[in-house]
């Protein structure tokens, strides 16, 4: 499976990758309502990504009591099923990553998906600095 990862040493935190995910999945610029998230540490220049790794026995999937998180074998990525969903959250608590979102404007959960585990990854492509990238997780 593959995964976004993401190099801090070239992040800025300018939240392009941010504003290009949110108005692609949600048609709205607010990186609140995107589906990854980069947080400043608080020092300047310092930054953390918090993006699923798309794990094969991920601890979201098992904790999902509907089956609304699971793994798409044929594309390598973690999906969720936005119908199945029964908003409880116990995907965010078993996050390892704090890879799961929720906003007050919506009912579901965000997360990545790599673009549903396409070949084209928009933030990636959106990334001024090259601070995010796709690689196989085990890699």
């Amino acid at each position: 499976m593959r995964y976004l990862a993401f190099d801090k040493e070239k992040c800025v935190g300018c939240q392009i990758c941010q504003l290009v995910c949110s108005g692609t999945w949600q048609k709205v610029f607010n990186p609140l309502k995107a589906n990854l998230r980069i947080e400043s540490l608080g020092w300047y220049g310092e930054f953390r990504a918090h993006i699923c790794r798309q794990e094969y026995d991920a601890d979201c999937v098992r904790a999902c009591p509907t089956g609304a998180l699971y793994v798409d074998e044929e594309r390598g990525v973690v999906r969720f099923h936005r119908r199945r969903c029964d908003g409880c959250r116990l995907c965010m608590d078993a996050c390892p990553y704090e890879a799961i979102f929720v906003h007050p404007d919506y009912e579901y959960i965000f997360r990545c998906d790599l673009c549903g585990g396409g070949k084209v990854q928009k933030c990636v492509e959106a990334c001024p600095r090259q601070a995010l990238s796709v690689e196989e997780v085990g890699a």
